[in-house]
């Protein structure tokens, strides 16, 4: 596959220009759920993402969405509560109350809540909170909180995967295994978690798997498996050079190397997909992956850049979810121009 260089993709708007609209998405059999900036929900079909004109009124602004083992769609309020929405009545059920700091909302396979907060992993069945202030990163250390994690998964097992960005200071990973209730210790065997940030979790059906990235004076990026909590490298891609391009005031290096953000699995065709700065790629896994001329490119969407992270040279992951929908349609959620929508040929954006 020939590559892309980032030069050719980044472009740049100033901040005030920026109106995507859409915060979180969330899947369920029929629908797929929306969260925008101003605390409000829309619907959209699965089938062809056509939005229903169907309004779910909260009192209190909404700050975060999931879909529980039950399909139906839960909500986190700026008022602290965790609430199930019923469809028939259209109303709700409060689950939980003074939830303080809540990133995610995740459910077991028998539909117990558990909110991910800074302050550790509460369960809603017992309210007991559940914290670890081991790192596995030896730059990082916990001292009863753990800050946001930018990304949250249970497993098929019941096992909780948050996965943190610290820029150039790389990343970390929490496991817990809601079963046992206790912390699970992974071995990252030759992957330095020291030097990249974790930006999402997956699996197929016998492995988990982490994708990770970073820009940061060049450009990096991994795909990681672990089968039995040890870690394998699946591809890692990086490149440091000397060439700059310059737009506006912004003065970026270019390169060609894969800076990874979401990653995914599809059942439908056995295959890994993954989003970096020169699109989205599909890989078999039947191929060698840690090849990059072995994955193919999909499609490149023209996504807006932004530059400027707090602890990093460059740019920030512009795409923050990446969820497939069939053998060949998937959405991804960006983090400047809303929702994407791939039916299998074009890209379609909804703010």
């Amino acid at each position: 596959m020939k590559k892309i260089t980032l030069a050719s993709l980044f472009f740049f708007i100033s901040m005030f220009q920026l109106n995507a609209q859409t915060i979180d998405i969330a899947i369920a059999s029929k629908n797929i759920y929306a969260l925008t900036k101003q605390g409000n929900i829309r619907i959209f079909t699965k089938s062809d993402l056509r939005e229903i004109n169907k309004k779910i009124i909260n009192t209190s602004k909404i700050v975060s969405i999931a879909i529980d083992r039950k399909e139906n769609l839960i909500i986190a309020d700026d008022k602290n509560e965790i609430k199930r929405y019923d469809e028939v009545k259209d109303s709700w059920k409060i689950i939980s109350k003074n939830i303080n700091q809540l990133s995610s909302i995740v459910f077991d396979t028998n539909n117990h809540c558990f909110a991910i907060t800074n302050e550790g992993i509460k369960d809603l069945e017992t309210n007991k909170i559940y914290i670890s202030n081991k790192s596995l990163n030896t730059q990082i250390h916990y001292n009863g909180k753990w800050g946001v994690p930018y990304c949250c998964y249970i497993d098929k097992i019941d096992r909780i995967w948050l996965g943190f960005g610290y820029g150039e200071w790389g990343g970390n990973i929490i496991i817990f295994d809601t079963k046992n209730k206790k912390f699970l210790t992974p071995d990252t065997g030759a992957f330095k978690i020291e030097l990249l940030p974790i930006k999402s979790f997956f699996e197929d059906k016998s492995s988990i798997y982490f994708s990770s990235g970073l820009n940061h004076m060049g450009v990096s990026g991994a795909i990681v498996r672990f089968d039995d909590l040890k870690a394998s490298k699946i591809i890692q891609d990086e490149s440091y050079d000397t060439k700059y391009t310059v737009v506006g005031n912004d003065t970026i290096k270019s390169r060609d190397a894969d800076y990874i953000g979401p990653a995914t699995f599809n059942f439908f065709n056995n295959s890994i997909y993954f989003y970096s700065q020169n699109g989205i790629l599909k890989g078999e896994k039947t191929k060698d992956l840690s090849k990059i001329e072995n994955w193919d490119l999909v499609i490149k969407p023209e996504l807006t850049w932004i530059s400027g992270q707090p602890d990093a040279v460059g740019s920030p992951m512009n795409v923050l979810k990446l969820m497939i929908l069939d053998e060949k349609r998937f959405i991804f959620l960006s983090q400047n121009n809303g929702i994407g929508y791939y039916d299998g040929t074009n890209i379609t954006m909804i703010q």
